[in-house]
């Protein structure tokens, strides 16, 4: 089983997709890696192509912006292993050569994949995850569906139709029988006639989010989309609902662009689900950026069963270094202050606020609950877990405390503590918590103000989530905040809270 111990080696997927710019690291054992990074960008490179044939200025200069942002934290992490793919946008566009020429300007080196190489990464995805699949594998993208055949392995053809999230508005304005003749005509121009009676593996953004939905709809007792299933009925049910209007009650983890996007989104899956007919639908996390990590691997690893190697690793447990979180919890001391009575709570809660990053996302709040409230920490009072709880939390963007939370410590405790999470959400997803990322980067008060202070090796790092992340954190804190790039050791202000 030597495939399933973790690895050191990092490994980066760079997707310039057609609404979404996205870095993904993984580590951990390579037939069940580890997302130890994953951040996207909605550029939406594709949004103009439709119409005029070209990437707009505006969206190619958002996306070169995160890619060069991407750049800069690669090189801090130390990730040589790293594969960048462009898809339909960069491959449709009349300056889509001109776009990836940039891109390479910035040192990557972008991949233009096909339609079919797109839809057969996808697939190899959905494989690897479902080892023995037979079916159909749909993925939509901002620019495109992509449609494949697996038996065990990823079959030969695919097709490539322009029914991306960006295009779909368009394609729907003519009413539903126009649409659904689109579609219908849209397969049969590609020739495609499989899939009947088969099960219907689908990925994507969009469809996770229907997922997501369809999900809250019927109470289902799982978070994760991954492998959660509908019958043809039920689904299709739920997309003419869909489809129809955005839902009153979304659910809270559905990003409001991908809720825009849900009634398109539910109208092709409806179409699709008529013209296929598939036995069920099976909603899948993995996808083109998992199948390019999958294609990598020798067939020893491949052929590992991917719930054993990830059950094993973890079993092994994901250790945080004192001296990292010490690091951490430094850098983010600037702003923090250390109560004498608390002793090494704020050390403590940084670095399980850093372990339960190793976690799955739909397990963190859970699972930190668990181990702040529930396991046995000797010294540790009930006001102290609640703290350490509330921190791993807000690490993770949540703010809301749990009514349990109130009768362990005050509301002036868990308002500091909710300010350490924000300060190590800010930290880690700033500098990765890279060792030289720390170094070069600071934050302090000065006065009544916030300063973020980055060395201009660094400056790449700092883009308009990170300022989000900066504002939310002074806000709750309670300062103004400014950003500083040092030159040579003299400061000059990149952006301040009074120009917001």
């Amino acid at each position: 089983m030597s495939g399933t111990t973790p690895s050191d080696e990092k490994r980066a997927i760079i997707d310039i997709g057609s609404n979404t710019v996205r870095l993904v690291v993984y580590n951990g054992p390579p037939r069940a890696p580890v997302v130890i990074l994953n951040e996207k960008v909605s550029a939406k490179l594709g949004k103009e192509v439709g119409r005029s044939g070209l990437i707009s200025e505006k969206a190619m200069h958002t996306a070169l912006s995160a890619l060069a942002r991407f750049a800069a934290m690669l090189d801090l992490l130390k990730v040589t292993n790293v594969e960048c793919v462009a898809t339909a946008a960069s491959r449709d566009a009349k300056n889509g050569p001109e776009f990836l020429a940039a891109v390479r300007n910035l040192g990557l080196s972008p991949r233009l994949l096909s339609g079919e190489e797109e839809a057969r990464a996808s697939a190899t995805g959905v494989v690897a995850a479902f080892p023995g699949a037979k079916g159909t594998v749909g993925d939509l993208g901002g620019g495109s569906l992509e449609l494949v055949s697996i038996d065990g392995e990823v079959c030969r053809g695919g097709i490539t139709l322009p029914y991306g999230t960006l295009r779909l508005g368009d394609l729907r304005a003519s009413g539903p029988a126009a649409f659904s003749a689109s579609v219908r005509e849209g397969l049969g121009r590609a020739g495609w006639s499989g899939g009947a009676g088969e099960p219907l593996y689908i990925v994507g953004g969009s469809w996770r989010a229907l997922a997501l939905q369809a999900m809250h709809e019927i109470d289902w007792p799982l978070d994760d989309p991954h492998d959660f299933e509908l019958s043809p009925e039920t689904a299709l049910r739920l997309c003419r609902q869909f489809q129809m209007t955005k839902p009153e009650k979304a659910d809270p983890r559905i990003t409001a662009s991908r809720l825009a996007s849900l009634p398109d989104a539910a109208a092709l899956l409806g179409e699709l689900l008529e013209q296929i007919a598939p036995s069920r639908i099976v909603f899948s996390s993995w996808g083109l950026r998992e199948g390019l990590v999958f294609s990598r691997l020798d067939a020893k690893t491949k052929a590992e069963d991917p719930m054993l190697a990830g059950i094993t690793a973890f079993a092994r447990g994901a250790q945080v270094a004192p001296g990292h979180a010490e690091a951490v919890a430094d850098w983010t001391g600037g702003v923090c202050a250390d109560a004498a009575a608390d002793g090494n709570l704020r050390l403590a809660s940084t670095m399980l606020a850093l372990a339960a990053m190793r976690t799955e996302p739909n397990m963190r709040a859970e699972e930190a609950m668990g181990w702040a409230l529930r396991k046995r920490w000797i010294g540790l009072s009930a006001r102290g877990r609640a703290m350490m709880a509330m921190t791993v939390f807000a690490n993770s963007g949540l703010i809301e405390v749990p009514a349990a939370f109130s009768r362990l410590a005050s509301q002036e405790d868990l308002h500091a503590a909710i300010g350490w999470g924000l300060a190590v959400r800010l930290c880690r997803r700033l500098t990765g918590c890279a060792n030289e990322g720390l170094a070069r980067t600071s934050l302090r008060l000065e006065g009544q103000e916030m300063v973020l202070s980055l060395d201009e090796p660094v400056q790449a790092l700092y883009s308009n989530a990170i300022g989000k992340d900066l504002r939310r954190l002074s806000e709750w804190l309670g300062y103004e905040w400014k950003v500083k790039l040092v030159v040579d050791g003299r400061n000059s202000d990149l952006q301040a809270s009074s120009v917001q």
